[in-house]
């Protein structure tokens, strides 16, 4: 194959407040095939920052850091619009972290315990457009939310929700920015941010996240 024609590689970012870990998995994953390690941060307002200042595919984002945590991180950088997609590592097999990195949009979601070539392959696939999660954490899911074993059950009526924001409800469990739910409803992003206004103040929540996580917990983030 002629080198102009080949596929550009991967651009990952690795994010984790631990030198060794981002020493070593930039070291491991740098000799994967199709993947350049170009940048790497120690917490996650520089990885916000990173984002903004280069094009990167994606992230490799540990969740527990200093500064701004890896969910926050992940939630601020997916509302900004962009194509970066975010990879969430963990020491810990916790469902608070997994249903706050499902409800901020990251693309996947692996325990560090996860082999090198299997990171490798996630970062492929959540580039790709897939989603990802470790063994453990996707038969919880499937228990929780396809299965429909949810904490609670509700509906979209029981908070008096208007038509209009049972669907920015639903752009929003999708992980959609202001931006990109104006462009789907054919209105301004002001009143996109008005309807998400509305809906913190009748869920009893204070930011999208919430909104989202609320949602989960209600049964209605499908």
């Amino acid at each position: 194959m002629n080198p102009s024609t080949q596929p550009s590689p991967i651009r990952v970012a690795i994010v984790d407040d631990d030198a060794i870990v981002r020493e070593t998995l930039s070291a491991i994953l740098g000799q994967e095939d199709g993947i350049e390690i170009i940048a790497t941060a120690t917490n996650g307002i520089e990885a916000v920052d990173l984002v903004h200042e280069r094009m990167v595919d994606v992230v490799l984002m540990d969740v527990q850091m200093p500064e701004l945590d890896g969910i926050k991180a992940t939630s601020r950088i997916l509302a900004a619009g962009g194509k970066t997609r975010v990879l969430l590592l963990t020491t810990f097999d916790d469902d608070t972290f997994l249903d706050g990195g499902i409800a901020a949009g990251a693309s996947g979601f692996l325990l560090k315990s996860t082999p090198a070539a299997e990171i490798a392959t996630a970062i492929r696939t959540v580039h790709g457009g897939g989603k990802v999660l470790s063994p453990g954490p996707t038969s919880r899911v499937l228990d929780r939310y396809v299965r429909g074993q949810r904490p609670s059950t509700s509906s979209t009526a029981e908070l008096d929700l208007s038509g209009r924001e049972r669907e920015v409800l639903r752009l929003l469990c999708q992980a959609r920015s202001n931006r990109q739910i104006a462009r789907q409803m054919n209105v301004a992003e002001t009143t996109v941010k008005t309807h998400v206004s509305s809906l913190m103040r009748k869920m009893g929540v204070g930011s999208r996240l919430e909104i989202v996580t609320e949602a989960y917990k209600r049964g209605i983030g499908g």
